[in-house]
């Protein structure tokens, strides 16, 4: 009888033995999918994180871009930004006046002779 409880047993530690690596493969399996999934989601976030990036160039050109047309109704209610830019434009409109008037007034004072002259003239 010891004979057939030994091999019982020895049958016993066998079926136990292959119950033991399969649970270790399929312990592998396991740590493969997790890594994969870990590198899915790190994936995922990166993608997320440039998502946003772009999102937010987006907003701010298409915010640029609204500003630059603007309607004129808008910009009359003398917003900051306009009445700056207003300034600015009579400002330099006021400077050219005054340059166009000074080159007249040098003119006249002293007029310019416009006889043409041609560059082979100049080699006699």
């Amino acid at each position: 009888m010891k004979s057939t409880s030994n091999s019982g047993i020895l049958d016993i530690i066998e079926y136990q033995k292959e119950q033991i690596k399969d649970l270790q493969n399929t312990k592998d399996e396991q740590f493969k999918q997790l890594s994969n999934m870990q590198n899915l989601l790190d994936q995922q976030q990166r993608q997320a994180l440039q998502d946003k990036k772009v999102l937010e160039e987006y907003k701010s050109e298409i915010n640029e871009l609204k500003a630059l047309k603007m309607p004129q109704e808008y910009m009359k209610d003398g917003s900051s930004i306009r009445g700056e830019a207003q300034e600015e434009i009579e400002r330099q409109k006021a400077q050219l006046k005054l340059s166009e008037e000074e080159r007249n007034k040098a003119k006249e004072k002293d007029p310019v002779k416009t006889e043409s002259k041609k560059w082979w003239q100049l080699w006699k």
